[in-house]
């Protein structure tokens, strides 16, 4: 397992998505992210940003530092081509904008965190807007990370813990070679209700992804 400040950034390209690291200027994805009830019901320790600016801040400091640090490799996700047509339509229906002026810009966020030397391993967490919510850009979506991962880290085993009830995650996971591991009660808490959820575990190694 490579360190990640010595791991080649440049990006990759899967199914219509591109997957490269975040910039200030991805502040409106990851505002808009940190307000979605469905982030922040399925994911830990979501805390909604106030507004652009501040999502701009954090972009600006903390992922660099936690890239350089090697706690954790955080990701923008990016529709390129024909895809990236279709979600400037997508966001124009949504949002009342002219298509096209959404054309570059991110449509989804995917992470590894609690990387782990000695088993060359870490865990996976992925989203998408929530007008790009399809099995195929969520399977490209993950692939990539996953492909990162395994490619350009090292990684030997990638684990996602997705909440018994959030289907859409674990059948995800599963189009791409996850294979279920494990059943964990009330692993972690929602981040918008508090309410704790039960967890599904599942694992990947490099010869499953598909």
């Amino acid at each position: 397992m490579r360190a990640l400040a010595e791991v080649r950034d440049d990006p990759l390209t899967d199914d219509g998505l591109l997957l490269r690291r975040p910039r200030p200027s991805d502040a409106a994805l990851v505002h808009r992210g940190t307000h979605d009830p469905l982030v922040r019901e399925f994911l830990q320790a979501v805390i909604p940003h106030r507004d652009e600016a501040a999502a701009e801040r954090w972009l600006t400091e903390i992922p660099p530092m936690l890239w350089q640090t090697g706690r954790a490799a955080y990701f923008a996700l990016e529709a390129t081509g024909e895809a990236a047509e279709e979600a400037a339509e997508a966001v124009g229906e949504e949002l009342g904008e002219e298509p096209g002026e959404e054309v570059g810009r991110a449509i989804g966020w995917g992470e590894l965190v609690n990387l782990d030397p000695e088993q060359d391993s870490a865990e996976i967490a992925v989203w998408l807007l929530p007008e790009h919510r399809r099995l195929r850009t969520a399977k490209s979506a993950m692939r990539l990370v996953c492909r990162f991962g395994f490619e350009r880290i090292g990684l030997r085993r990638i684990d996602a813990f997705a909440a018994a009830d959030n289907m859409p995650s674990q059948l995800t996971g599963a189009a791409i070679g996850f294979r279920r591991a494990g059943y964990l009660p009330a692993l972690f808490r929602s981040s918008r209700t508090q309410r704790l959820h039960d967890a599904v575990y599942a694992t990947l190694v490099p010869e499953d992804l598909c």
